[in-house]
């Protein structure tokens, strides 16, 4: 079988020199759907990429990309490049830019389809219909439906494109997952409190099915002979029924489904379809790790394969790079914001408390969340918030030096119980003294800066937090250290109920990734499971705020530690 797939893949290998995957690659073959092919004179080489997430000079590159690209172009006559979503946001680069940025090295790239990712909406619907105008390729998506009053930003976006390849014509169809609503910020699919937004979610995952099948249908009616779908669903059982093998097993006629959203490495799986026919399904993970590669053949066989290096660099494309990042540079030094005392994570001393006490730049960036979520509480984990803000001029630079970590913001429905139990884990570790001889004492980088919250942590009771042999969260036993909590409603602090849900936000990797051993939150019913970076909150809060209030000079007292 490996000599097998050096061949099939050998024209490309020896032309590249690059290296295939460290998983084997194992070739998918898939039957030739219409005559054509015996007419086809060469191979048919598809390069697609996925939630690059503006990580465009990290790992194989644009830069290399673009290189083999070009140079599998010098040895065959047919070539294409797309990509399946999520490459505006999630990185220095698009958040400080709101995706331009990026848009501006993908138009230098010379993509022939790309579809939205969920992420794409992550700065709302006047700026993707600025990054739209911006694009230099054509941009496709079969199931956005808008039932708005003002303008209908995708009127003019197609659900395929067709591109003809000598005598074949393979078909690109764009899928956006229907849980986009709840991936990015909700509030950027609403008019008056309403969604207006809606991307074929009703059915059990049968409804986006159907629009799929139709839209196949017309492709095929206009002559495709092979329809590649280019989604953004996922292949996670967690993303059931949106899912794209869901998709493949209720659906025909659809050749290669190249698939992005869930970050899965996939070289090339097969499924049936509804008829029972094999199709090739293909995933490149993250962050330029990977590249795709299918290749139909001009023997009627879709063969699939991971690129993750090559050792060549475009010139234009890594000059365009080079571009993008001084005017990343430029756009770092330019002032958001301004604020007449420092905003700190440091105590009168300079020792820093946002570990293990209430911290004045704690509150903000919880507040900044919380209010860019829409949420009636928020927290944030001290060891994410890592610089003070100088007084004076607040460059965008200076914030990203407080959020560094850029991790997703998440939001879900969870009882004031459940908030009780989060606000007793995160106060494990703290004690009475915040500092002892000149350093500071109780850190734990998954203590809380909250939004929406006041609290008492009394540290002459032990902790009632149980660990496993992981020093993950394990339950609770004893007497609680913390009480007192209150939430703030229409404006005034109130006693939390335990019984009462309400809405709370902060980021993926305490919500979903079990960050500092904290999983008291895996059981809440997610609102927004991965939205905009939480950078993108705090450069919004000093865009929408003017001045910064005299109360983040010192803590306010929403954490009292005896």
């Amino acid at each position: 079988m490996t000599a097998l797939i050096l061949m099939i893949l050998m024209p490309a290998l020896l032309l590249a020199g690059c290296a295939e995957s460290s998983a084997p690659a194992v070739p998918s073959a898939s039957p030739v759907p219409s005559a054509a092919a015996e007419e086809q004179r060469d191979d048919i080489y598809i390069f697609y990429t996925s939630d690059v997430h503006c990580g465009v000079d990290e790992n194989l590159t644009f830069s290399s990309l673009k290189a083999l690209v070009n140079d599998t172009k010098e040895e065959h006559e047919y070539t294409a490049l797309v990509d399946l979503g999520d490459y505006a946001s999630g990185g220095t680069m698009g958040s400080i830019s709101s995706g331009e940025l990026v848009i501006d090295l993908m138009n230098s790239m010379g993509y022939d389809a790309v579809t939205f990712g969920n992420h794409e909406f992550d700065f709302g619907i006047p700026q993707l219909k600025r990054l739209i105008d911006m694009a230099d390729f054509p941009l496709i998506a079969c199931n956005i439906r808008y039932t708005g009053s003002n303008e209908n930003i995708f009127a003019d976006i197609p659900a395929y494109i067709m591109k003809d390849f000598g005598s074949v014509r393979v078909g690109f169809l764009g899928v956006l997952t229907p849980e986009t609503t709840t991936t990015s910020t909700p509030a950027n699919f609403m008019e008056n409190g309403e969604f207006v937004y809606n991307f074929y979610d009703g059915d059990d995952g049968k409804e986006l099915a159907r629009k799929v099948q139709s839209t196949v249908d017309q492709m095929r009616a206009e002559g495709a002979d092979y329809v590649i779908a280019l989604t953004h669903l996922g292949s996670l059982s967690v993303m059931e029924p949106y899912d794209s093998i869901t998709l493949i097993r209720n659906t025909s006629g659809i050749d290669a489904v190249l698939d992005g959203h869930s970050h899965s490495v996939i070289i090339g799986d097969l499924y049936p379809n509804k008829d029972g026919e094999d199709v090739l399904l293909s995933s490149v993970g993250t962050k330029m790790e990977n590249a795709g590669q299918l290749i139909i053949g001009k023997d009627g066989t879709l063969t699939s394969a991971l690129i993750s290096e090559y050792n060549r660099e475009d010139e234009t494309v890594r000059a365009a790079v080079d571009n993008a990042q001084e005017k990343l540079n430029a756009i770092l030094s330019e002032k958001v914001g301004e604020v007449p005392y420092r905003l700190t994570i440091r105590d009168e001393n300079g020792l820093r408390i946002v570990r293990n006490r209430e911290a004045p730049l704690g509150n903000l960036c919880a507040d900044a969340v919380r209010e860019f979520m829409g949420t009636d509480a928020a927290v944030l984990n001290g060891g994410g918030i890592r610089a003070d803000i100088e007084a004076g001029d607040v460059t965008m630079e200076d914030l990203l030096n407080v959020m560094a970590f850029q991790n997703a913001l998440s939001s879900c429905y969870c009882t004031g119980q459940q908030i009780m139990d989060l606000l007793e884990y995160t106060s494990q570790k703290a004690q009475g003294l915040s500092s002892f001889d000149g350093n500071p004492v109780g850190e734990f980088g998954g203590f809380m800066q909250v939004s929406g919250l006041k609290y008492t942590i009394d540290t002459s009771i032990d902790t009632p937090v149980l660990l496993d042999d992981n020093n993950m969260f394990a339950g609770f036993e004893g007497e609680r250290r913390v009480s007192d909590v209150q939430i703030l409603k229409d404006g005034e602090y109130v006693s939390i109920d335990p019984e009462e849900v309400y809405t709370l936000s902060t980021v993926d990797y305490v919500m979903y990734h079990g960050g500092d051993g904290n999983t008291v939150l895996a059981g809440c019913e997610p609102i927004v499971e991965a939205g905009p970076v939480d950078l993108q909150a705090l450069i919004e809060y000093f865009r929408n705020h003017e001045t910064i209030p005299d109360s983040y000079r010192e803590p306010e007292g929403r954490i009292i530690v005896k």
